[in-house]
Formats: structure tokens, sequence, C-alpha cells
């Protein structure tokens, strides 16, 4: 969070210091209302590297009520027909008018079709979920990744 940030000396303040181990934050999104702040975070002391994933968590703007939402004990991370071949992993998240939220999975258990060589490529797709993790719904069906979902002003999400 930076404060002040107009001024010759803004004020930063680490929201997560000392709350998650060593890792990698990525994409937050602000609440409509301006106090929550969801955002995707892989843990960095998984000693296989490969085994490093992201998951979607929500924080206060006050450093308050960290809390980790999609991967937890009570989420499944059920792929499409009960398929478990490729790693889950959510991120991307943005928050949703209704209180839930959209984020990119690999719950769809599928792979990039025109990608070559040895290295694993999952494909990323659409996905939505009530406020705690819940309910979760694919919404798209593509067979390439796709990324950064946003709500537009009319309530539709570009992605």
């Amino acid at each position: 969070m930076l404060d002040n940030w107009k001024s010759d000396n803004p004020a930063e303040t680490v929201l997560l210091d000392g709350q998650l181990p060593p890792g990698s934050v990525l994409h937050p999104d602000l609440s409509f209302d301006a106090r929550k702040i969801l955002f995707s975070y892989c843990d960095h002391t998984e000693p296989n590297p490969e085994m490093r994933r992201f998951f979607v968590y929500e924080i206060g703007v006050d450093g308050s009520g960290l809390r980790q939402i999609t991967g937890t004990d009570a989420d499944p991370l059920a792929g499409t027909g009960g398929r478990m071949t490729v790693m889950s992993e959510d991120y991307d998240p943005c928050y949703l008018p209704d209180g839930g939220f959209a984020f990119i999975s690999t719950r769809n258990q599928g792979g990039v079709r025109c990608h070559n060589g040895g290295r694993y490529c999952p494909t990323y797709l659409l996905y939505r979920c009530d406020a705690d993790g819940s309910n979760v719904r694919q919404l798209s069906f593509g067979e390439a990744n796709e990324w950064d979902p946003i709500v537009m002003p009319d309530g539709l999400i570009l992605w």
C-alpha cells in the first residue's frame, strides 16, 4: 500500500509482512467498496519448485483478515469429469458485482494443443465462485489460455 503517494515522501506499507511465507504475489484486485484486495499467491517454501502453485487469497486494505479462498481443504480442486491429470492452480482473481469473483484456473484439466517441447503447459480458463470459494463453476470452454478477467461498467466480464 502506498500512502501519501502525491507527496515528495510517499510511505510504503507491506500488507503481507510476516503473514505469509516467502512467495510470489500476482494480480491484486481492489473490491468495489475499496476495503479488500483479492490476489494470487504462490508459496515458495514448497521444496519441489515443480509443485509450487498459485491460489486465491483475500486481505483487508488495512492488512487484517488474510484468508486463503481457493486450494484449501474445503476446495476439492475437482477437475473436469473428475480428472486430476493437471495440477490445479488459480490466479488472476477479480471481484464480481454479486459478491463472488472470477479467476483463471487449470481446473479444466486441459493442455495447450499447439505446445511443443517437454515443458508442462496446462490450459488456463475462466471460472467463478462465491466469495467463500464455494460453488466453483467453469465459465469458458476454449482450447487456448485465457488471462486477466476484468468487470466492465455494465457488469460483463472481459478477459
